[in-house]
């Protein structure tokens, strides 16, 4: 009996063994099978095949079939690894991938226009690759029932590409009627019962609410804001979502998307350089969100307002190519990790940039790199306050943009922008670089101001531009008295405070680089200063723990607000009339329908010192920035406004319609009088 017992033992173990044969021996027959399916007997790829009828076009590479409707061009199927569409079916075909514009006719409201062909042409077709286009021609007779463009929508499949290319040429020809034009993407929308998991970056990937979650949950503040109250996820319960809570500088904008866990597949937007993007590598914008959404944003007022100038007007002709960007799917299987589908597409990700740019677009009017040219030189620092002899601009950006003023580039949507980071000893090269004309543009991390070189710049095909050696001389007039912050045209090195517990993105919880991505601090202020405003005293606080990171209106209640003046005091000796003036060097990091007021020494004097005026609409404090555009002022301060001993510089944020109206501060400085050698009090 016993040995009985131990041969059954013996036989359950040999039949888990050959089980687990079987099934490997299965497996390999069916990757085989799919090798075959995706490759012909020389071990290549199948080539890329189109299917035509009336309605619709279908492209097909044995990876990804991807389906669009004509002529409007819109994406209305993306079949890949036998889910027979990623995008959401519950929604009409053109809600599923698709372009749009926001813009109005000055002075109307604003409109969307879809942007969708009424006439379809195959560009290319062969194994190697097929281009479609779809496009769309305005003209006046058209009125305003749609935007006063010209629109080339351009979709590229490639044999052995797991994904999709787009781009589209859109143009605006001499004497065509004034328009704003706020917003330009590319949107997705997936199947909500698959892809729950998104991923921006390593430290911002979590499993995300859904649609219908949003729809039950409670309104907050701000309409993008919600408090999840009954999510299907439970333990999604308590928490705010927010789109802006996930949006991303331009620099770093390279890949994001979604994760569906069976089977597991990941749908990721690759944009591959920002030469198309608005407001230079700083600019933030939106990424994914719930949907689930995917967006390649080209164009948006979003974390500026109006003040980029989306403006077209005296019908001044215009064009400009927007991407490639690319739609990129990758698998694995059901035994691995889903998250290494992040790990794949960052790799996608790094081949797409290098590839840069593209060499296989057929339209004549993206470039090739032979048909593009270089910028390169080194940039120092000049500041005599610092340094005596010029400093290294450590890496500075450096970008090539359209000729304008000082600074200009965040303001700017209608043109090409080229930026780089210089090394460690200021020496940029800045590479595939389209024919035209620019300014070069730089600022500096650590240094105040915007650094403009006022020589027009021609790049034609080939061109190989040398600069040389470039020395910026920063705002300046005399040696440092107290400084406070750090000039990197961000609050983040100031006091960010906690969120109220009921009002938690659990994603950013001990996350100290994106605590002020959560909800509601504007509101903190109150709670930390209820009655009497900030004080900062010079050699005593410090900035990182006691000068909050926005400046915001008082709540009273009742809808109500109260303006603020945070005050900053600090001791002078030797000041007389024949001293000379004393210097306020003041940078922004943001600000929102805001008037900065500042006085010296007399906090009701009727009349300030110096007054910014009405400024800013980038709406950074209601979307969980921490910048927003940049501002700078020098501010001359004539002596007989200080006094030896005792003195209080006052800002005033004088307007206070809206919780969401404020200020950031980057940097402030104040100077003495040049070449006076007083000493620093810090």
């Amino acid at each position: 009996m016993i040995l009985f017992v131990k041969m059954d033992k013996v036989g359950a173990s040999l039949l888990r063994w050959l089980t687990l044969l079987i099934w490997f021996f299965l497996m390999v027959k069916l990757i085989a099978a799919s090798r075959e399916v995706f490759q012909n007997e020389n071990g290549k790829f199948l080539g890329v095949r189109l299917h035509k009828n009336h309605h619709q076009m279908v492209m097909d590479n044995g990876l990804v079939q991807v389906t669009l409707s004509s002529p409007g061009g819109d994406i209305t199927g993306i079949q890949y690894n036998g889910i027979h569409n990623v995008l959401e079916t519950k929604n009409r075909e053109g809600n599923r991938g698709y372009w749009d514009v926001v813009w109005n006719v000055p002075g109307n409201h604003i409109a969307y226009d879809r942007l969708k062909g009424r006439d379809f042409n195959v560009i290319m077709e062969d194994e190697d690759q097929v281009e479609l286009s779809f496009k769309k021609t305005w003209n006046f007779t058209n009125g305003n029932s749609s935007a006063p463009l010209n629109v080339d929508k351009r979709y590229i499949m490639r044999r052995g590409s797991s994904g999709v290319y787009l781009y589209a040429i859109l143009e605006r020809l001499e004497g065509w009627p004034d328009m704003d034009m706020d917003q330009i993407r590319i949107v997705f929308k997936l199947q909500n019962d698959k892809f729950h998991f998104m991923a921006i970056s390593d430290d911002r990937q979590r499993i995300m609410p859904t649609p219908r979650d949003r729809l039950d949950a409670q309104r907050l503040a701000y309409p993008e804001a919600v408090l999840l109250t009954n999510p299907t996820n439970t333990l999604l319960r308590g928490e705010v979502d927010d789109k802006y809570q996930y949006s991303c500088e331009n620099k770093d904008n390279r890949v994001h998307g979604w994760i569906s866990e069976n089977p597991p597949v990941g749908f990721w937007m690759i944009t591959p350089s920002d030469e198309f993007r608005a407001g230079g590598p700083l600019k933030q914008d939106l990424t994914s969100h719930v949907g689930p959404t995917t967006l390649s944003m080209f164009t948006s007022t979003h974390y500026s307002g109006k003040d980029l100038n989306t403006k077209y007007r005296n019908g001044k002709p215009w064009k400009k190519v927007l991407g490639p960007v690319f739609v990129y799917l990758n698998s694995i299987s059901s035994l691995e990790d889903p998250t290494t589908l992040w790990e794949d597409a960052k790799d996608q990700m790094s081949i797409e940039v290098n590839s840069w740019p593209y060499d296989f677009p057929q339209s004549e009017d993206f470039p090739s790199s032979n048909r593009r040219g270089n910028v390169s030189g080194q940039l120092l620092v000049g500041d005599k306050y610092i340094s005596d002899n010029p400093m290294w601009a450590s890496y500075a950006y450096v970008g090539l943009a359209a000729p304008g003023g000082v600074g200009s580039w965040q303001r700017e949507a209608k043109g090409y922008q080229f930026w780089v980071q210089a090394d460690e000893e200021g020496r940029f090269l800045i590479e595939n670089i389209r024919a035209g004309h620019y300014n070069l543009y730089a600022w500096v991390p650590g240094i105040v101001g915007d650094c403009r070189y006022d020589v027009i710049i021609y790049i034609q095909p080939g061109s190989d531009v040398k600069l040389g050696v470039l020395v910026y001389e920063p705002p300046r007039k005399g040696p440092t008295l107290w400084e406070i912050g750090i000039p990197d045209r961000t609050a983040a090195e100031f006091f960010v405070p906690d969120t109220y517990p009921t009002l938690l993105n659990k994603l950013f919880i001990n996350q100290s680089t994106h605590k002020f991505r959560q909800y509601g601090l504007w509101e903190r202020y109150s709670d930390l200063y209820p009655k009497h405003d900030l004080t900062y005293t010079v050699g005593i606080s410090n900035y990182h723990q006691d000068w909050f990171f926005v400046q915001v209106p008082r709540k009273m209640g009742n809808h109500t607000y109260q303006a603020t003046t945070w005050q900053i005091k600090f001791e002078i000796e030797n000041v007389t009339p024949s001293t000379g003036n004393y210097t306020l060097q003041l940078a922004l990091a943001s600000a929102s329908a805001s008037e900065l007021q500042v006085r010296f020494n007399d906090r009701r004097a009727n009349r300030p010192h110096f007054t910014t005026r009405l400024i800013g609409r980038d709406n950074a404090i209601a979307r969980h920035g921490i910048y927003g555009l940049y501002w700078f002022y020098s501010i001359n301060v004539p002596s007989h406004l200080l006094r030896n001993g005792n003195n209080t510089v006052y800002l005033t944020q004088s307007r206070s319609k809206s919780p969401f109206g404020g200020i950031m501060y980057d940097y402030i400085r104040l100077e003495g009088p040049p070449d006076t050698g007083l000493i620093s009090l810090q």
